[in-house]
Parts: structure tokens; C-alpha cells; sequence
């Protein structure tokens, strides 16, 4: 059964109930099937029954290698230098993650017909696999939840909402000790300087002025509101704290993104975080640019060859 378990095991077309292995090809592949290391980051561990057959044994593995993958996976989402809107975006991929593997585990049990009765290595697995994925919930929940633009929800309430299980055994998972969960932490970085400089590293000002300039003719940059010479001066000064002028655009978001990403090889610091952190940039409906505007995949602007044409003659 190839990728991820909580995908596969409940495919239509591939999953366990098109698994008609023997017990001696299961014993084979015991054999084989590493446990993979604990996640040091969990929260929560689960008391599941014990397997008591090749193939039990062979699906409580893998489910339980491609839960620590995934909860190690998910301290690497939200770096210690990730801005708030940055880690607000990161829980919301990993919501939606989670979130799809609960509905496809329960859809695959209404069609299944697959009851709580453990008696049988069907009910065994999935429920094994429902247990599992409602911990990688839990464990975002516990541990990222503040970033969370919605509720969160208890054990009981999880279960309940995906499976409509109004009798889930939340005793099956238990909380870690605190002092335990501290023995593998590791120790948090001393947070770096805000930067208050994009670092303009051309010598020549001159450049850019000619740049953003042509930019406002050609593609309406900046807002009626807002002169060049105050964009121009925001990204070359050398400590922009205090700055007060704020940036109106005028073109698309998708655009100004494609100008930033022309400008970062002139500058040190052009990110879309720092740009968000001036709190001075503001989109065409006079919104708050953030960075998630800027890094949200899209497609390339529909200005985008007048803007490369302008980067090509201003040299």
C-alpha cells in the first residue's frame, strides 16, 4: 500500500478492504516494517488494544510510523522565527490537513459499514486509524492552537462532529508529563533583532527612483495618495522606524508581489515579512498588506512582461 496511510488505507480503490494478504505474507512484512522513533514534540500518546494477529500487528505499525512522521513534520512548520500571520497560515494548511483525514476515515466507515465492535481486523485497523488521526488534531490543537481562527474543540467533540460517535472512549488517549515533555525540548533561540532596513545594496538610489517611477506610469503602482518619492525613501533608508508615510497601492496584489520578487536581488532584506512588519503597506482595497498576500501562490500578473520590460532597459 503506497503513500501515506491515513490516504491509502481508506481508498475506494486501494484500501483495506482490498487487502486479501495472507497470514503468512503479513508475518513476512512484520519482518520487514521498522518502528519508527517517537516524535520528541507529542503531547498526547494512545492506549490502543494490543494486536493480536500478523495482520493487526502489521497496520497498527504503520499507522503508528506515519503518525510520529506526521507529528515530527509538524514542529518544522512553525519555525521560532515565523511571524504570526505566517504561523495563522501554517496551522491552516495543517488543519485542512487533518481535517480531510478525519472526513475520508469517516466516509470510508459509513461505506464500510464498519461498526465499533473491535472483534474483527477491519474494525481493529479503522478504528485504530480514526484513533490516530483524531491525536494528530489534538496534538496541532494543544500546541498551535492560538494561531487558530476558529474554536477548538475537546476529544469528545472531535469524535462526535467527524463520526458522530457520542460514546468515544477519550480515555484511550493520555496527556504527557509535563517534566517528561520538558526532558526533550530542546532549548528556544534567543530571538534575533527586528530588522528595520530592506538593505538597499545598489550604490546608486537613482536606479530605483527611475524604476518605481516607470512603474507608476506603466501599471499604476501607487495609489493617487501616495507619492513615489515616499516608497522610494521607505526602501533605501537605513532605519525605517518611525517612518510615517503610509503606502497606498494601486495595481494588484499579484502584481506588487512580482515587483518585490524583481527587487529582492537589489536588496538585502525584501521580504514579505519585513514588508508586513512596517505595518505601512496597504492593498488596493485598503487592506493591510500582509505577508501571506505575498506568499500565497498565484499566477504570474497580467502586467507581468511590462514589468520585466521596465527591470530590462533601467539597468
Amino acid at each position: 500500500m503506497k503513500g501515506n496511510v491515513f490516504a491509502s488505507l481508506v481508498s475506494i480503490t486501494n484500501g483495506l478492504h482490498r487487502d486479501d494478504r495472507s497470514e503468512r505474507e503479513f508475518n513476512i512484512l512484520n519482518s520487514e516494517l521498522n518502528e519508527t522513533p517517537k516524535a520528541d514534540n507529542a503531547v498526547f500518546k494512545v492506549n490502543f488494544k494490543r494486536p493480536l494477529n500478523s495482520k493487526k500487528e502489521y497496520y497498527f505499525k504503520l499507522i503508528s510510523n506515519d503518525t510520529e512522521t506526521e507529528l515530527a513534520a509538524l514542529k518544522s512548520q512553525f519555525p521560532k522565527d515565523a511571524t504570526e500571520p505566517e504561523n495563522k497560515y501554517n496551522y491552516t494548511v495543517q488543519f485542512n490537513k487533518f481535517n480531510k483525514y478525519l472526513k475520508d476515515i469517516a466516509t470510508y466507515i459509513k461505506k464500510q459499514s464498519i461498526s465499533n465492535d473491535l472483534g474483527n481486523d477491519a474494525d481493529y485497523i479503522i478504528n485504530y486509524l480514526k484513533a490516530s488521526a483524531i491525536r494528530l488534531y489534538i496534538e496541532l490543537q494543544e500546541q498551535y492552537g492560538q494561531f487558530s481562527d476558529t474554536g477548538l474543540f475537546s476529544i469528545q467533540e472531535i469524535a462526535e462532529k467527524y463520526f458522530n460517535d457520542t460514546d468515544f472512549d477519550t480515555s484511550v488517549f493520555v496527556k504527557l508529563e509535563v517534566d517528561k515533555k520538558e526532558v526533550v525540548k530542546k532549548p528556544s533561540k534567543p530571538k534575533s533583532k527586528q530588522k528595520t532596513s530592506f538593505g538597499y545594496l545598489k550604490d546608486d538610489s537613482e536606479w530605483l527612483s527611475k524604476i518605481l517611477s516607470r512603474l507608476q506610469l506603466s501599471i499604476d503602482l501607487l495609489d493617487a495618495k501616495t507619492d513615489v518619492k515616499d516608497l522610494h525613501n521607505l526602501l533605501v533608508a537605513k532605519d525605517f522606524k518611525g517612518f510615517q508615510k503610509k503606502i497606498y497601492l494601486d495595481c494588484k496584489t499579484t502584481e506588487f508581489k512580482y515587483v518585490v520578487k524583481r527587487l529582492q536581488p537589489h536588496f538585502k532584506n525584501m521580504t514579505p515579512t519585513l514588508i508586513e512588519s512596517t505595518g505601512l503597506f496597504y492593498t488596493k482595497l485598503g487592506k493591510p498588506l500582509t505577508a501571506q498576500n505575498l506568499y500565497t501562490k498565484s499566477k504570474a500578473p497580467l502586467k507581468k512582461e511590462t514589468i520585466d520590460n521596465i527591470f530590462k532597459q533601467i539597468q
